[in-house]
């Protein structure tokens, strides 16, 4: 039995050990920090969609807890670009990634809002593209 356990335990470290590959398929997480503070009692994960209210004028922060591609989804498009920014709806919306897996987003109008604006943070995994979570943000006065 203790030649079998050996072998067994030779061949997981010859494919780098079982552990490697339970962390590829782990799911991500993502917090949320709105106004400099954390929102507490929101858990973002794939396959999910996450609505989080955010008063206009403010910043939203997302930061998963591994690399992920961000994509910020306005109006049904995709906005690109390092700094990229856009004028949905009256209001004025930057994005900023921080780091591969934190992006920050400012939100600025000059007059108060006629009715709630949304628009869409989309994370992608770089470990597994099939880990996609969703983050509708919705602005309000």
């Amino acid at each position: 039995m203790g030649v079998v356990g050996l072998a067994m335990a030779l061949g997981l470290s010859a494919c780098g050990g079982g552990t490697f590959d339970v962390a590829l398929i782990a799911p991500f997480d993502i917090g949320v920090v709105v106004g400099g503070q954390p929102v507490r009692g929101v858990h973002i994960g794939p396959g999910m969609t996450q609505t989080v209210m955010l008063p206009v004028g403010q910043s939203i922060q997302l930061e998963a807890n591994e690399p992920v591609v961000w994509t910020l989804m306005v109006g049904g498009a995709a906005v690109t670009g390092v700094g990229a920014t856009v004028d949905y709806g009256g209001v004025r919306i930057t994005q900023t990634a921080l780091t591969s897996s934190r992006i920050w987003v400012d939100t600025d109008s000059l007059l108060p809002l006629g009715a709630p604006l949304s628009f869409f943070l989309v994370a992608t995994s770089t470990i597994d593209a099939a880990q996609v979570a969703n983050i509708q943000v919705v602005l309000t006065n």
